[in-house]
């Protein structure tokens, strides 16, 4: 008898474990699914980008060059600067990155004229639009603000 009752202490022992393995699976099974599930979407940040480039083109005047450049330039002049400014905003942005900007006198509250940097495009319905206030030009006070309007194409 005493043999019988062993016998099945061990059967059972082995049935618990097995109970107890697949239970554990289950679980880490499940907590994997959810944190896969509750994981943030990684978006860029293009605001922080784009802004940390235009103070950066601030610090070096490329801005405020930019300013004189449309108001007294020539076309050659403004072209150049465009490209610069150009060339540094789609440094930050992704291949299917886009932008639009465009500047305006604070004081008189009119867009500058030939400002544009490509009007061209179409906005989409979601952009992310960043403004940048200058508030000094070559040493005088003078108040100009920069309007961006930034997209990712095809999303």
């Amino acid at each position: 008898m005493k043999r019988l009752t062993k016998n099945k202490k061990g059967q059972l022992f082995i049935i618990e474990a097995f109970i107890a393995v697949s239970v554990m699976i289950i679980m880490v099974t499940a907590l994997y699914e959810v944190q896969l599930a509750t994981q943030p979407s990684t978006e860029p940040n293009f605001q922080e980008d784009i802004y940390n480039t235009l103070k950066l083109l601030d610090k070096n005047g490329i801005l405020d060059e930019y300013i004189v450049t449309v108001e007294t330039g020539s076309a050659v002049e403004i072209t150049n600067i465009k490209n610069t400014i150009k060339q540094a905003i789609y440094g930050v942005l992704p291949d299917n990155g886009e932008f639009q900007l465009y500047c305006e006198n604070m004081e008189s509250i009119d867009v500058v004229i030939n400002s544009w940097i490509n009007q061209a495009l179409i906005l989409p319905k979601e952009t992310i639009g960043i403004d940048y206030l200058i508030t000094e030009v070559n040493g005088e006070f003078e108040s100009y603000i920069y309007h961006f309007q930034v997209w990712l194409k095809g999303v």
